[in-house]
């Protein structure tokens, strides 16, 4: 601060050392701001400091550079909230349900989306990025949804499931039997919210444009069309609030089912007036005890008049003078320190990316691209990324923190994204990224799609890479850039290829696996009253009659655990004893035509309900039965001990042996995990039959 106030002085003096009346006259300042700017108490705002520049003849873009520098490093300290003050804004993320009360310049709008519900059952709020349709109907909406039970429900890849799992709870029925009966008939969600729900539910679907994303399976997007506009025009109660981003509107010609149910219940968001813009300036600060000065207010409402997508930069840059704040007043010096509308979301990603090292820049670039998807018309929108595609290091997660802290990433539970779209193209070197990586982009999301198939559907080598496929995806995922953004799955999945096609090209198509005693254990598997089988035409076969599976070290046959929904539904505990009729869980064997060691279980009475290992939560690696007729469902491979049908269990997909845990004391029920990594830590078991 001092070097560039004493640089001020000396341009006064090279310019003849004028006294400051003359300068103001030039400057159209007064002279004890022109004064006070070469004092170095503090610093000046940007226009008093090119005005008392040109005054004096001085290159004035010189000077912003050098001022814009300044401010970005020593932001007012005065200006640092307390940890128990609330901030008024948000920055580049919605506001929420719970940010209700710092909610302003909407309220027509909230109005009339309103009262378009108490009309309609379903209604569609269109409009541009950024312009506000998320805080709208989070904030405006669902925080104000008296006497109806709002639901919010953000559609990713799998959107069908998606809101099967949020019906299940209320309904009290298994998410996966729910998922069957919507996969057949999604009009049946109208019958599981009248009988689940006392009061009207709301269901807002924002960022309802993600049903359009080119990895939606068209099946699951033409199902959880269906079941909203089941919702949305019978008398289920239920209404429907869909948020979509304007230029998907010509999607909803390919489903006229959708067009014809919104019709008349369209809702348009567009930018905001010059009084709900200060409104929205001036009354959060004002709710927090803080006041906003005027002529911040004035930058503001002619940096965002005509550009609607602009609202969530001039939030960013609202947080961030709010950060420079100078006292309980939030400054114009703040705003233009931070960059104002068009700089401070750059100027926030480059101070983070600038504060760390050559090694953490590279996670954070292979981290934010991950997060960005091209869509099939060369657009670019954010992509929520789940918690274990992201890595599990030290350096991802101290990454992940800081850009959270700088909220630049929004970051839940299971998943981390982007603050908003606008960060895209807002932050020149993420623009950079991205189209220089476009093409590389989309094989990265068709990489990541495949691998995941690869995994639910058993690890099935019919989804492998092969030929050209293969060696485009070699080559890019060679690159030093791009190696290390391939998570652990991925990596498997290119390397498994490559394997495949090695052993087909060498005429090695047989798998070269352990086949001691095989014989006599698949003997004991499927002696046990089978009859006859039966042909999935999945590549497997199942037998026909009903078997138990006793872990021998405790003397118990398995049963899944009882409930209707929660973690634990469907959990595989070794607990009930042979001579308790009933209790215990009757599988049938199903095996891989093409290695018989290899099998998984389902459940006999239960018909479609499969045995599964897919985690529920981070480092989950229990055994559930759940219902999933296409998978995912966990290949296990036999391995033989000894003659008498003993045999140990390998999970194919976590590539661990199962074992038996007590997580609580002794005489408690055993859980079943693929945790062992050799056979010496492995439980042992016997398919028997039942009493």
């Amino acid at each position: 601060m001092a070097e560039f106030a004493a640089g001020l002085r000396a341009l006064r003096e090279t310019a003849g050392n004028p006294a400051y009346r003359s300068l103001a006259r030039r400057a159209n300042f007064s002279a004890a701001t022109l004064a006070a700017a070469a004092s170095g108490r503090r610093l000046p705002t940007l226009p008093v400091t090119r005005a008392y520049v040109e005054a004096c003849g001085g290159d004035a873009e010189e000077w912003t550079a050098r001022w814009r520098e300044l401010a970005r490093t020593t932001p007012p300290p005065a200006g640092e909230p307390a940890a128990e003050e609330r901030i008024p804004y948000v920055g580049l993320a919605p506001f929420q349900a719970g940010d209700a009360e710092l909610f302003f310049g909407r309220r027509r709008l909230v109005d009339d989306l309103t009262r378009r519900l108490t009309e309609r059952r379903l209604v569609v709020v269109f409009g541009p990025s950024g312009v506000g349709k998320s805080s709208i109907v989070r904030a405006g909406l669902i925080a104000h949804a008296e006497g109806r039970r709002p639901m919010l429900l953000v559609p990713g890849t799998t959107p069908l499931t998606e809101l099967a799992v949020r019906l299940a709870g209320p309904a009290r029925i298994p998410a996966g039997a729910l998922l069957d009966d919507l996969a057949k008939d999604p009009a049946r969600a109208g019958l599981v919210v009248r009988a689940a729900f006392e009061d009207e539910l709301l269901l807002v679907v924002d960022q309802f444009e993600g049903v359009f994303a080119a990895g939606v399976d068209p099946a699951e997007r033409a199902g959880f069309i269906a079941a909203l506009v089941a919702l949305g025009v019978g008398e289920c109660g239920a209404r429907v609030v869909l948020a979509v981003r304007a230029d998907h509107y010509a999607r909803f010609v390919e489903h006229p089912e959708l067009l014809a149910a919104s019709a008349d219940g369209h809702v348009l968001v567009g930018g905001m007036s010059p009084a709900e813009l200060r409104d929205a300036v001036v009354k959060p600060a004002e709710r927090v005890g803080a006041r906003v000065e005027g002529a911040l207010v004035s930058a503001i409402v002619a940096d965002v008049a005509g550009r609607p997508g602009a609202l969530p930069l001039a939030s960013h840059a609202l947080l961030e003078a709010w950060r420079r704040r100078r006292g309980t007043t939030v400054t114009l010096a703040g705003y233009e320190a931070a960059g104002g509308v068009d700089g401070a979301v750059a100027a926030t990603a480059e101070s983070v990316y600038a504060g760390l090292d050559e090694e953490h820049r590279g996670v954070v670039r292979r981290l934010l691209l991950r997060m960005v998807d091209i869509d099939d018309r060369g657009g670019a929108r954010r992509r929520p990324v789940p918690r274990p595609q992201i890595g599990s290091t030290a350096r991802e997660a101290r990454v992940v923190d800081r850009l959270v802290d700088a909220r630049l990433l929004t970051a839940d539970r299971d998943c981390v994204e982007l603050a908003h779209e606008s960060l895209i193209y807002a932050w020149p070197r993420l623009r950079e990224w991205k189209e220089e990586s476009r093409e590389t982009l989309r094989a990265h999301r068709q990489l990541t799609e495949s691998a995941t198939v690869w995994q639910e559907l058993g690890y099935d080598p019919g989804v492998l890479y092969r030929g050209a496929r293969l060696a485009l995806t070699r080559h890019w995922a060679a690159a030093p850039s791009w190696q290390p953004a391939l998570s652990p799955l991925e990596r498997r999945f290119v390397d498994e290829s490559v394997r495949r096609e090695k052993a087909e090209a060498t005429g090695h198509h047989r798998q070269i696996r352990r086949r001691r005693l095989i014989a006599g254990a698949l003997a004991a598997v499927l002696a046990l009253g089978v009859t006859g089988g039966s042909e999935t035409g999945g590549g497997w076969w199942c037998a026909e009659g009903p078997t138990g599976l006793l872990a021998v070290d405790t003397g118990m046959l398995t049963a899944a655990e009882d409930g209707y929904y929660g973690a634990d539904t469907g959990l595989l505990r070794a607990r009930t004893s042979p001579g308790v009729y009933g209790t215990w869980e009757q599988f049938q064997v199903c095996r891989r035509r093409a290695d018989p060691s290899i099998v998984h279980l389902r459940g006999y009475a239960a018909r479609k309900r499969f045995v599964s290992a897919r985690p529920r939560r981070p480092g989950d690696t229990t055994l559930r039965l759940t219902a999933a007729s296409l998978g995912p469902w966990e290949w296990l491979k036999v391995v033989p001990v000894d003659g008498d049908g003993t045999v140990l269990l390998r999970s194919v997909g976590h590539d661990r042996y199962l074992t038996v845990q007590f997580p609580g004391p002794r005489q408690y029920a055993a859980r079943l995990a693929a945790t062992a990594p050799a056979e010496a830590g492995a439980g042992r078991f016997r398919f028997t039959p039942l009493p």
